[in-house]
């Protein structure tokens, strides 16, 4: 319950923070959009990396929720299961059925999982790519085009110059021809480059417009995370108070049957083996004093596979109470109810 109560405040803090940055995003929309409409809704960011670590932090507490609500739910199961008078409802092979749905489900989540961090990481990869590109050519257009002034001011000064001299001081025909073909195949190098530029300009404008539809639709998918995060929440608080009512109920519940029969302690010494104290007095008169009063332990072991009773050992039983015979019927026929019901028998009628 702690860790669900810090979980529930972490939330509320990103929550606050990010409805905080949404008001202030939208109070600088307009402040730099006075001229505009006013009916005019501010877009919110559009980069999906900003909201990466607000979903990493939900998905994981989310995990960890249904993985707390399975635990609770499958020690109630269990207790059920072992305090019935009534045998398990599911046998051996169902459990090997489920086991295997359970792993193949398990490894189809897994792949997909792995599928949708690749996506994911491709997709990173991708805008970086294209913003790099996009930053290169925009450096050879601007590169290109301060050559285009530096050609168009040397024409211009050539012209002068052919203003200002005679033909005697200028240079030879075939000297001034070389220079020329020189200077228009460097004008067609630079036409080819800024017309090649251009189409890879073109082609950039159309994946940024392929991306940033594709940016859409991931927000459209965002908000419907965030309604889904908004529903699981209620329903999860619904949840919550269910459990509560419930575990205190089974509580309750416990502690009082435990005194009705004289169950002192129920605890599991190790894996598939569960141990129950006895008040071995005739009458359960007054409260159990450990110092004075007789105990006598029951211990019960189970196959850790199947979870069937195997065998049970009676530690410290009154000498008037022998219950080899019916610990042998037990395990002859995994009936540790019947064990149990004969031993709190013999304890009350010694």
């Amino acid at each position: 319950m702690d860790f669900i109560k810090s979980s529930q405040s972490i939330l509320d803090e990103k929550r606050d923070l990010y409805f905080d940055s949404i008001l202030k995003h939208n109070d600088s929309q307009d402040t730099q959009d006075t001229s505009t409409d006013t009916s005019t809704t501010p877009s919110l960011p559009s980069n999906p990396l900003h909201y990466g670590s607000e979903l990493s932090q939900s998905i994981d507490f989310f995990g960890k929720l249904k993985f707390k609500f399975v635990e609770q739910q499958t020690k109630e199961n269990f207790l059920k299961s072992i305090l019935s008078s009534q045998p398990p409802l599911i046998t051996p092979e169902d459990n090997s059925t489920l086991e295997d749905s359970n792993k193949n489900d398990k490894l189809s989540l897994k792949q997909a999982k792995q599928e949708a961090d690749d996506k994911t990481i491709k997709l990173n990869q991708l805008v970086d790519f294209v913003d790099n590109q996009h930053s290169l050519y925009t450096q050879d257009i601007s590169t290109t085009t301060t050559l285009l002034n530096d050609i168009q001011q040397i024409q211009l000064e050539l012209a002068k110059l052919r203003a200002t001299h005679p033909p005697e001081q200028r240079l030879t025909p075939s000297v001034a021809q070389e220079i020329l073909d020189d200077q228009i195949i460097e004008m067609q190098n630079l036409s080819d480059i800024k017309q090649n530029q251009s189409i890879e300009r073109s082609n950039l404008t159309q994946q940024i417009k392929s991306l940033s539809t594709q940016d859409e639709r991931l927000q459209s998918d965002l908000s419907a995370a965030k309604r889904m995060g908004i529903d699981a929440k209620r329903a999860k608080e619904h949840v919550q108070d269910g459990i509560e009512d419930l575990n205190s109920w089974l509580d309750t519940a416990t502690k009082v049957y435990s005194s009705l029969i004289g169950i002192l302690d129920v605890h599991t010494p190790e894996p598939a083996t569960l141990q129950i104290d006895y008040d071995a007095r005739k009458n359960l008169d007054g409260k159990f004093n450990p110092e004075t009063h007789p105990k006598c332990t029951l211990k019960l072991h189970f196959n850790p596979q199947s979870r069937r009773f195997i065998s049970a050992q009676l530690i410290n039983p009154p000498p008037s109470i022998n219950l080899d015979d019916v610990i042998q019927a037990a395990e002859l026929h995994a009936s540790p109810p019947r064990l149990i019901q004969h031993l709190l028998h013999r304890l009350r009628t010694q």
